[in-house]
């Protein structure tokens, strides 16, 4: 029975290898993997979900309060810029990544925006990429003064991640 969810630390259900262009998805999947199997020298990641709809977040939240009492949900999209340099510069940094180890990362790919992803984002109460914040995963209810519209810096993402890690 296929998950209802993907859920990048789960080797055992990768599909097969195939050729095609690297994209958000490809990495946001991968390199969670490659850091499990090693090849990366970094902490380990944080258990990451890619959701698509409400049902998927709201089973990716159920899956997380297993072992996590917050998670970060990470709105994004291939074509936005500043959603790159989250991907590459500011979750990867070794001080975030420390912090991520308490958290679990809730990913929302709004690239190809379907009905789900509009139900979603309207739950959420988002507009679109990049949005960032914390929530309880237990409740799912969003931690105050934890949401971020557009550019932040590392620093800035930091301090919200540092009251919650544990």
């Amino acid at each position: 029975m296929q998950d209802r969810f993907s859920h990048a630390g789960d080797t055992a259900k990768a599909p097969a290898p195939v050729c095609r262009p690297l994209t958000r998805r490809t990495l946001l999947l991968g390199l969670p993997l490659l850091a499990g199997a090693g090849l990366l020298a970094a902490p380990a990641p944080a258990a990451t979900y890619l959701v698509e709809s409400l049902p998927q977040y709201q089973a990716a939240l159920a899956d997380l309060s297993q072992s996590k009492t917050v998670a970060l949900v990470d709105v994004g999209a291939e074509w936005c810029a500043f959603c790159k340099v989250i991907d590459t510069k500011i979750l990867p940094d070794e001080r975030v990544a420390e912090l991520m180890q308490s958290y679990g990362l809730i990913r929302i790919d709004v690239t190809a925006m379907t009905d789900g992803h509009r139900a979603l984002l309207r739950h959420l109460r988002v507009d679109g990429p990049p949005t960032v914040f914390i929530v309880d995963a237990a409740s799912g209810g969003e931690h105050e003064n934890t949401r971020s519209v557009g550019n932040f810096s590392t620093e800035n993402l930091i301090a919200r991640l540092k009251p919650f890690a544990g």
